[in-house]
């Protein structure tokens, strides 16, 4: 089920509501689509929102129990990103609820990720990504993504079919 901005606000304070119930106070770090969606208008929706969250068990099981009553897919919040997450990453506060805090990654560090797990296919977003926050950051070649992304994770961990897209996408 795709989530457009009005699914993804509304979940926010879905989720809001749940730790209210439970007396928990939350935090969630959004990364990839999501933010795509809500931030940059880059595309109209994601298939579910890869976010960092505090406390995870207490999020996780009011996401679960949100899924349940409202019909998404168990896995609409989810936090296999964590892998990728940058001890340098950078966020900026989006949303302050009263037992939830969103914040997003920051337009550097989001092209960084992107570039790190960058999937390419029809069937991936993460290639138009880079695209359009390349041209959001006005980097027009491949040397200054780089710095870019060398800010956040050391160049010899992106794979080499990335740099080759990057530059690729650069000289077009």
């Amino acid at each position: 089920m795709a989530l457009d901005r009005t699914d993804i606000e509304r979940l926010f304070h879905l989720l809001n509501e749940e730790l209210r119930h439970t007396n928990t106070n939350g935090e969630l770090y959004l990364v990839g689509g999501a933010v795509m969606c809500l931030i940059f208008n880059a595309r109209a929706s994601t298939k579910d929102l890869d976010a960092y969250f505090a406390p995870a068990k207490e999020i996780r099981e009011a996401a679960i129990r949100i899924a349940a009553r409202e019909n998404y897919s168990t896995d609409w919040l989810n936090d296999a990103v964590k892998d990728f997450l940058s001890a340098q990453g950078d966020y900026q506060p989006y949303l302050d609820l009263s037992h939830l805090r969103v914040f997003v990654a920051s337009p550097e560090y989001l092209l960084a990720m992107k570039c790190l797990a960058m999937r390419l296919g029809e069937e991936f977003h993460d290639e138009a990504d880079v695209r359009f926050l390349l041209r959001y950051l006005n980097i027009s070649n491949a040397q200054a993504a780089l710095d870019t992304v060398g800010k956040f994770y050391p160049i010899s961990q992106i794979p080499q079919k990335t740099l080759y897209a990057l530059e690729e996408i650069l000289n077009v």
